[in-house]
């Protein structure tokens, strides 16, 4: 009985996150266009995505770097530390206890109080959440307007620093994917990277705060009660 509940269970979770990656799918097509190409190319005078274009031509160039033995093997330390401190930062904010944390050369791993509660967000969060793009978020916030195009050159950076981890180290065999289940996995990394990308290319056009207000309440709501709508705001800009 135990075993069915789980398996009814992981079907209705994985469906809830499908759905949602189908939502903010729709989402990240009207920040595209709506917030990117509408304001690059027919409105410019709302703001620019040279910051963020800036920040990935920063990361291009910063992966010449590669090329150096020395340079590679810390980068690629830098990335498992990276994943192990997502892990634990979400953990945290899922209250859980850490128990240990562990970067070395040969074993990388953190510890913390397992529970049901949380444990999707937890386990998959190293694939999706961009943390130093996410601790960017409240200067972007909060920051004097004179720093917006530096922050926004960072966050374009950090972005792409977990794209590049992303590519790297995700693959189906990865035990937290094999753990939460291929299907589920899925739906929730996709819900998260096309909620995260909508989110970024929608902060230059108006700030932090109308960006946070558009990507999470407006385009959801407007795809959901007037799709026709949506998709007229989507191809008129393509």
């Amino acid at each position: 009985m135990i075993k069915g509940f789980k398996k009814y269970s992981y079907w209705i979770t994985t469906s809830i996150w499908a759905l949602l990656a189908l939502l903010f799918f729709g989402v990240l097509m009207k920040s595209f266009g709506y917030d990117a190409v509408k304001m690059w190319v027919y409105s410019p005078e709302e703001g620019n995505l040279r910051g963020l274009l800036c920040g990935f031509a920063a990361y291009a160039v910063f992966l010449l770097f590669l090329l150096l033995p020395k340079f590679r093997h810390n980068l690629t330390w830098f990335m498992h530390f990276t994943h192990e401190l997502t892990h634990t930062l979400v953990a945290l904010a899922f209250f859980r206890r850490i128990e240990e944390f562990l970067v070395s050369r040969r074993d990388c791993h953190v510890n913390y109080q397992k529970s049901s509660i949380g444990y999707v967000p937890i386990t998959l969060s190293p694939y999706c959440i961009p943390i130093y793009t996410f601790m960017l978020f409240p200067f972007r916030y909060f920051g004097d307007k004179d720093y917006m195009f530096a922050f926004d050159v960072m966050i374009a950076f950090t972005y792409a620093f977990h794209i590049h981890s992303c590519i790297k180290y995700t693959r189906y065999t990865q035990s937290d994917i094999e753990g939460c289940g291929l299907a589920r996995s899925t739906a929730f990394i996709t819900f998260v990277h096309c909620a995260v990308l909508a989110l970024i290319l929608a902060i230059p056009n108006g700030g932090m705060k109308n960006a946070l207000g558009r990507v999470f309440w407006e385009y959801p709501l407007q795809l959901l009660t007037n799709p026709a709508r949506w998709f007229h705001d989507v191809i008129r800009y393509f």
